[in-house]
């Protein structure tokens, strides 16, 4: 990309309101975005920003930012938001900046007045590699407007964002599917993308199998007075692992239906009570296991027999089947 090395005031930089760091805030509805919020929520970044903080104090900028020309002699930020809000915050501390430094200015790339909106932004998504992560919802945001507002191709999305096309399309689906949300709730928390880009393939199927069991999604995934029904997009207890599981018993849907105070791990305790296999889930090896004992061969016993703990584990089995027997037994 054109463009030339210049060393720029740092009181002359704004930072950059199109950054893809903010792409799902802006597409989602958030008009309230201005430099000094940017500049607040790069500093409370916690641990990372205090990092780049303290390098650039040692040792001042290394690598040049990109800017392209703004209006009043301005310019505007295109890759180096956080750089650029670590000098404004040592300047702002009167920080002594060490030998041959200057925090007041930086080295910049000034981009070419030719150069088109187009290729800036794919400028931005180059630069970002092996930089701070924007996350996966700002991923999906920068696939979501490369394809629908800018109508690149997807195989060319793929190449300059150097990912599987297979992912453009997972995560053009996952936020369609969070602007859906974000635009009919007005939750605009980027935690929720989560419940559509980790969703299981079943759940989102049955999401889009009617208003109806959207609606119910929208109101079991948002917290109401602390507490939503479906605790997490992670695996684990009241997750949508468990969620999926609950889909196919109708006793534990009409649970998340009809108590407000029920959740995904009261449901999934319906789901086991009516299925012993996920209930018990070992109960799958137990079939398996007693054939490959069964068929074992000599060298194979002689193998088990000079390994006492194994011979130790088999006689607990033993013992744990004959009392499960008996119990059954006796309960009939």
């Amino acid at each position: 990309m054109k463009s030339t090395l210049q060393i720029v005031p740092v009181e002359l930089l704004r930072l950059d309101l199109e950054n893809p760091r903010l792409y799902s805030r802006k597409l989602a509805g958030d008009e309230l975005l201005t430099d000094l919020s940017l500049e607040e929520a790069i500093a409370s970044e916690g641990d990372s920003f205090m990092a780049l903080y303290k390098a650039i104090l040692l040792q001042g900028v290394k690598d040049p930012i990109w800017v392209k020309k703004g209006v009043d002699n301005t310019f505007v930020v295109i890759e180096g938001n956080r750089r650029t809000t670590v000098l404004r915050k040592l300047i702002e501390n009167e920080a002594e900046p060490p030998a041959g430094v200057s925090f007041d200015s930086v080295a910049a790339h000034v981009v070419d007045d030719s150069v088109s909106e187009l290729e800036i932004k794919l400028q931005k998504v180059r630069l970002q590699s092996g930089k701070k992560a924007w996350g996966v919802v700002n991923d999906a945001a920068v696939v979501h407007e490369f394809h629908h507002e800018l109508h690149m191709a997807l195989e060319d999305i793929a190449a300059e964002m150097q990912i599987s096309v297979t992912k453009v399309k997972k995560l053009l689906k996952s936020f369609r599917l969070y602007l859906d949300y974000a635009q009919e709730t007005g939750d605009t928390n980027e935690k929720r993308f989560a419940f559509f880009n980790e969703a299981p393939v079943k759940v989102i199927d049955w999401v889009e199998e009617s208003t109806f069991n959207k609606a119910d999604y929208y109101a079991w995934m948002t917290p109401v007075n602390g507490k939503a029904k479906i605790r997490s997009a992670a695996a684990g207890r009241g997750s949508l692992r468990e969620f999926a599981k609950c889909l196919d018993e109708p006793e534990a849907m009409e649970l998340l239906r009809e108590d407000p105070s029920a959740s995904v791990e009261d449901a999934y305790e319906v789901v086991k009570a009516n299925d012993v296999l996920k209930d018990m889930t070992f109960l799958k090896r137990v079939l398996p296991m007693s054939r490959s004992m069964n068929e074992m061969d000599e060298v194979q016993l002689s193998k088990l027999a000079n390994e006492p703990r194994y011979v130790v584990h088999i006689r607990s089995l033993k013992t744990a089947c004959e009392d499960i027997l008996r119990d059954i037994e006796n309960m009939e």
